[in-house]
């Protein structure tokens, strides 16, 4: 009976040390896929930047902006944004929250 029960007990402990590796493992990999994610959103703001400078040539304007602007917003004119084109349609068409962003970026950068 207790070799039985010894049984039981290591097959249970090598049980619940898989079940906790495997735990470990998925942690591990959404980890790595975090960090993989936050290189892309890196490169994002970094291309942004780069175009931004190509086009006004302001790195503390550019920096500004591809640090404080969300990832996801495409601006076709960095001029016409820098500049605060009220009638240019990349302004305009920023939410106001990220035109708040925009003219602190331009006003501190000048």
């Amino acid at each position: 009976m207790s070799h039985w029960l010894a049984g039981i007990m290591i097959s249970a402990t090598i049980i619940s040390t898989d079940a906790l590796s495997q735990q470990s493992l998925r942690g591990l990999e959404s980890s790595r896929q975090f960090e993989q994610a936050l290189r892309a959103v890196d490169a994002i703001k970094h291309r942004k930047k780069l175009q931004c400078v190509l086009s006004i040539a302001s790195n503390a304007i550019c920096e500004c902006l591809a640090q404080k602007l969300p990832v996801d917003i495409y601006i076709r004119s960095y001029a016409a944004i820098a500049n605060r084109e009220k009638d240019g349609r990349d302004y305009e068409q920023l939410s106001a929250a990220d035109k708040t962003i925009v003219d602190r970026c331009v006003t501190d950068g000048r």
